[in-house]
């Protein structure tokens, strides 16, 4: 963050936020309404990191179809390895084409999207934010670099723990909601050892230097881009309006309308529709469900749209790609 520490800019800007839910509320003559749920606003899609017991970390790999991962953030140090395909990475300003072995570092409190080739296979580290401040006392105060340090010889080595901690700790968790197994004692040390030695390559190769820890988003900026996305990720089954958003964030209608299209390079229908679609594919490619059913949970009432997002994604009907998944 560029004035305050990541942790004392989080507790002002969640009391800011509780704030403008509840002048919400209050002008939509409902003190608690289904729309102003402020928990729900807290615990949107922050990418919720399962924490195993012993380890204090989440590390596992997936195969993706294709589905994109609209804009939101988290609080831990979230780090991407790919294994095999491409993704793309939509960081705060910044657009990431990322080929197999090409890793990313994602900061606490980046505000970031994803967009993965089908059957891409992504190992994931997440490490809660908690767990670094208790190792790292200063790390409020340092960011890391995206993704590679410049030296071929750390990248390997960097690249090399990530796969060595995926080994170790464990593979194909998902769904999320499955418990993790624990790891033997032997084991268990292992993989904190290794934890602890990507940790040091991080503070020591891939930190930013001061200069350069400055974003494209003021801490208002950013707190607004948070505030606006964690309301529509806990609201996007619901009829979402421009007005409303704009009002969880005090601004104007139409600033706000310029503001997020800046910020974000789409209108805030646009992210609204993305976040719906998003929800909607995990469904239709994971599910038996009907595609009707589908679109009326997630809060997707224009079928030719999605008809058409669908096909410019996958070149094929919702029908087909199901079948295509599923081997049906």
């Amino acid at each position: 963050m560029q004035t305050n520490s990541f942790s004392a800019w989080h507790e002002q800007q969640t009391g800011q936020l509780t704030g403008q839910l509840q002048r919400l509320d209050k002008a939509a003559g409902s003190p608690s309404g289904p729309k102003a749920d402020i928990k729900a606003a807290r615990e949107s899609i922050h990418e919720n990191v399962i924490v195993e017991p012993n380890l204090q970390v989440r590390c596992f790999s997936y195969e993706d179809a294709g589905v994109r991962v609209p804009a939101h953030w988290h609080h831990s140090l979230e780090i991407l390895l790919i294994d095999t395909g491409s993704m793309e990475v939509n960081m705060n300003d910044t657009r990431l084409q990322l080929q197999e072995s090409d890793f990313v570092l994602i900061n606490s409190g980046d505000i970031h999207s994803t967009s993965c080739s089908e059957h891409a296979r992504i190992c994931v580290l997440q490490i809660p934010y908690p767990f670094l401040k208790s190792n790292i006392p200063e790390y409020d105060h340092i960011r890391f670099r995206t993704g590679s340090c410049g030296k071929e010889e750390t990248d390997r080595t960097f690249r090399l723990l990530l796969r060595q901690l995926q080994e170790c700790g464990g593979q194909n968790l998902r769904p999320q909601k499955q418990p993790q197994p624990e790891l033997s004692p032997g084991l268990s040390l292992h993989f904190k050892s290794l934890l602890y030695e990507l940790l040091y390559l991080c503070v020591l190769r891939y930190q930013l230097p001061e200069a350069d820890r400055g974003g494209r988003f003021s801490d208002t900026e950013r707190a607004r881009l948070i505030a606006v996305t964690d309301y529509v990720n806990a609201h996007y089954t619901e009829p979402v309006t421009l007005q409303e958003a704009a009002a969880v964030v005090a601004l104007n209608p139409e600033y706000f309308c310029r503001f997020f299209k800046k910020s974000m390079g789409i209108t805030f229908l646009e992210f609204v529709n993305q976040v719906r679609f998003s929800h909607v594919c995990r469904d239709i490619l994971h599910t038996d469900q009907s595609i009707m059913e589908i679109l009326a949970r997630h809060g997707f009432t224009n079928y030719k749209l999605f008809r058409r997002m669908f096909h410019e994604t996958y070149g094929c009907t919702p029908s087909a790609k199901r079948k295509e998944v599923s081997g049906r």
